[in-house]
């Protein structure tokens, strides 16, 4: 699908939407171009229509593997991963291209995050706000950032959840469900926040470096678009920065976790163990009662059974009490 957002002629300086396929030539005065999932004809047919060398898939990925921006014939040749809107599931970046012209600005994806279908809308309903090709660029990475930091958020939202599920003081409690797998649900969350807070951190590293070469190697010529480029950096520094924190923060709680799970199964260990010790002393008593030698005298005892009963009951009753007062059961 090709989305082209144009100016018509006679609408005032209004921005049109139109969507258009491989056998239609792009409308006049074009401000961006939109190709979400294009076929090979359409990759194909559109640089025809606009005599602009776009790349190809497999140059796209090779692109964003090494990092590769440049300019051609005034032409600027940028890509930067961009996270998906997974809300369950495993998080994931793609690679997104963006071809800025003195005249318009082209873009690339395999995938429909909702911060382009923001900027679009605003790019609707503000067209005055984004008079050249480098300010919509400008304006669509400043949608791309937000939605970043809303991803952002949910991460801390969900550490924050996960601290109190851990270091609570019933998170052991049998009568909340199994300890067991209730920590075993900790760990899946942890783990889809530590996935998610990386792919962030893919994110915002990879636009940095994007906004760093639209600043710096292409020549828009506005101390203003300078500016604005600057702060889009420095927000990408600090979510990079948080992200890096939370990192951490994660790795304590995911040993922290572990931890916790070792103590408990420690702690089912120990009462294993001492209910063991508690009934050695009646089962020697047993064994020993239990030989069948014509010699032993307790066998002609009228109070010989009793005798064993009691015997035995002393022996588990003393390590019992005495367990129970040094606090180990």
């Amino acid at each position: 699908m090709i989305r082209v957002f144009h100016l018509p002629a006679g609408a005032g300086g209004k921005i049109a939407e139109t969507q258009i396929d491989a056998t239609h030539n792009v409308p006049d005065e074009p401000v961006w171009i939109d190709l979400v999932n294009p076929t090979e004809e359409e990759e194909r047919n559109l640089p025809q229509n606009l005599n602009i060398a776009l790349p190809r898939q497999d140059e796209i990925w090779r692109n964003h593997a090494l990092n590769r921006m440049y300019t051609r014939d005034g032409i600027s040749y940028m890509t930067a991963a961009m996270l998906c809107d997974v809300e369950s599931g495993t998080p994931r970046t793609s690679p997104v291209t963006f071809i800025l012209t003195p005249e318009f600005l082209i873009t690339i994806r395999r995938i429909d995050p909702t911060s382009f279908l923001h900027f679009s809308e605003n790019l609707l309903l503000h067209p005055r706000r984004f008079p050249t090709s480098a300010d919509v660029m400008e304006g669509l990475l400043e949608e791309v950032i937000t939605r970043v930091a809303v991803r952002h958020k949910d991460v801390i939202k969900g550490m924050d959840e996960l601290s109190q599920r851990i270091f609570n003081e019933q998170a052991f409690d049998s009568r909340h469900g199994d300890p067991s797998i209730l920590m075993r649900g900790v760990l899946k969350r942890l783990g889809y926040l530590a996935d998610l807070n990386a792919k962030i951190n893919e994110s915002v590293h990879s636009l940095e470096r994007l906004l760093t070469y639209f600043r710096d190697d292409h020549n828009h010529g506005k101390d203003e678009l300078n500016r604005d480029a600057n702060r889009l950096i420095k927000d990408c520094k600090s979510l990079a920065d948080q992200s890096g924190f939370l990192n951490n923060q994660m790795t304590f709680q995911l040993e922290t976790s572990l931890g916790m799970i070792n103590v408990e199964q420690n702690l089912i260990a120990k009462i294993f163990s001492v209910v063991a010790l508690i009934f050695l002393p009646p089962s020697l008593v047993a064994g020993y009662f239990g030989m069948n030698f014509k010699s032993m005298p307790e066998f002609e005892l009228s109070w010989g059974q009793p005798f064993a009963i009691v015997l035995m009951l002393l022996f588990a009753v003393v390590p019992y009490l005495w367990f129970k007062r040094k606090r180990w059961l």
